[in-house]
């Protein structure tokens, strides 16, 4: 028998183009056009099995352009899945981002099949496990993705869909098809919520991950994992597993023969761009271009760069403080919090679209909660955390934070209060003297708290912020609204606090 080849991409993100959207010259060496060269190249001598793992469309200012100006256009990546030929699909946890029709509109559009199992919309199953001959030997594909969604997306977002347990659909689906096919092969947008050598949790077990608990299946031979970003293949209880980390940085070769299994993972910056494929998407990446350079607004004295990542959680910069202070003025609450997003970029003294989408990443909206004193302590000291003292006796961040998938946007700072962090103390006795114009939190007061919608409905594992009452939500992106707050405000002056002390 011929040796079978599965060509594997997850995580694309919308990176189509090798381009940071940051600084348009620069030539990033990531994107779909780069594995669209290397798999040409595959095509060329072999007859390739090529899947997608999820988290496809949503990342890049090109796919936000596509869906706030160019709706009824083909969503930009199945055409591009189309343009490659992709046999298969799974959905991935962001690509509900954008609600229901959005989603539906993506699968009718790709001629690639899906395989997603585990979701009903409108109480059908979308996808289906697939038994396919190739080369001798018959190959069960089965998809499931987290089923930990509803917890992070907008209620809107996923009305009339169900997400069942992904271990439980893969195990059921596994059994009925394994005694009728050669491989059994399951494609799973989530991440390990263990170590693979020695299966001591890494994260809290929320379900968000169950890709460790999958090895255990019987049956099982092949687990394509995704969600974590990691680049990763391991043998775990027999199974062997991969995942490649995002943007198209990577992708996973996987080589089945009479033999055994084995996989690979491919840097995508060996491959030049395929500018034939490109091509078929220049007319947007130039309209996103010039729309990136629009002009929203200024800010009155100099500008809010970030200049580095950890300093500025340390020190909470003034692009924090100018967030939480659109939050408040845009809601009406007493208290806001905002995290700084991973790879975040500031804004110029001269503020344009490309400094708001690089510097807001998500189309998250605004939540206004009703939260106890207690319920904002406990947020507090779950945030806190984030810091640890490291083994120069530093302040440092807490390795968790960054494997097995960096999770910085995890730690909150918020405005309104004055509160110091003593990262020596203990978890759970970090927060001191937290005091509300001037007088000290107690457990019975009762404020008002903007966040995003992730962090609303418990994101990051804030249970007691998805715990506490809803008493507005803002149907509008925070990019809209910080445009308009530059618009309506113009020049903008940061009210920056310095109500945050991270202490030895």
């Amino acid at each position: 028998m011929k040796d079978i080849k599965i060509i594997v991409t997850t995580d694309i993100h919308g990176n189509i183009f090798p381009t940071n959207y940051t600084a348009i010259d620069q030539i990033a060496p990531f994107g779909l056009s780069r594995i669209a060269t290397a798999i040409k190249e595959y095509r060329k001598n072999d007859d390739i099995i090529l899947i997608d793992n999820g988290d496809s469309y949503q990342g890049t200012p090109l796919l936000t352009y596509a869906q706030k100006f160019e709706p009824n256009r083909t969503n930009p990546m199945a055409e591009a899945f189309n343009l490659l030929n992709y046999d298969y699909l799974n959905y991935g946890n962001h690509d509900f981002n954008y609600g229901k029709e959005s989603v539906l509109k993506f699968t009718q559009e790709n001629k690639a099949t899906l395989l997603t199992s585990n979701l009903t919309i409108d109480g059908k199953v979308p996808g289906q496990t697939q038994i396919i001959e190739h080369k001798g030997k018959k190959i069960a594909l089965i998809g499931v993705l987290t089923q930990y969604i509803p917890n992070w997306e907008q209620p809107d977002h996923v009305k009339d869909m169900t997400f069942q347990n992904a271990y439980e659909t893969l195990k059921s689906e596994v059994a009925r098809v394994k005694d009728s096919v050669d491989i059994v092969a399951a494609l799973y947008h989530g991440g390990l919520e263990r170590d693979p050598q020695t299966a001591v949790p890494t994260e809290r077990l929320t379900g968000e991950n169950q890709g460790y608990e999958m090895t255990s299946i019987e049956g099982l031979d092949l687990l394509i994992t995704g969600h974590q970003h990691r680049s990763l293949i391991e043998t775990i209880n027999d199974v062997l597993v991969t995942q490649c980390t995002f943007k198209g940085q990577e992708f996973v070769e996987i080589t089945i023969s009479d033999q055994d299994i084995g996989a690979k993972i491919i840097d995508s910056s060996t491959f030049e761009p395929d500018t034939e494929f490109l091509s078929h998407f220049t007319d947007l990446n130039d309209k996103t271009q010039v729309w990136l350079d629009q002009t929203v607004g200024r800010l009155s004295e100099g500008n809010l760069i970030i200049e580095d990542e950890f300093d500025a959680r340390l020190h909470k910069h003034p692009l924090v403080s100018l967030v939480n202070q659109i939050q408040i003025e845009r809601s009406g609450a007493q208290l806001a919090s905002t995290a700084l997003f991973n790879g975040v970029t500031g804004f110029n003294q001269n503020i344009t679209m490309r400094d708001l989408v690089n510097t807001y990443l998500y189309p998250n909206t605004a939540v206004v909660k009703k939260i106890s004193g207690k319920g904002l302590l406990e947020m507090l000291e779950f945030s806190a955390n984030y810091f640890a003292i490291n083994e120069e006796g530093n302040i440092s961040y807490s390795p968790e934070f960054d494997l097995p998938k960096p999770q910085h946007y995890n730690y909150d700072m918020v405005d309104g209060l004055d509160y110091t962090i003593k990262v020596s103390n203990p978890r759970g006795q970090r927060i001191l003297n937290p005091t509300f114009q001037g007088k000290e939190v107690q457990d019975d007061d009762v404020f008002t708290l903007v966040v995003n919608n992730y962090r609303a409905m418990g994101g990051g594992n804030y249970g007691m912020v998805a715990e506490a009452e809803t008493i507005q939500e803002i149907q509008e992106d925070m990019v809209d609204t910080i445009m308009n707050y530059f618009m309506e405000n113009d020049p903008v002056q940061v009210r920056h606090t310095d109500n945050i002390h991270v202490i030895k």
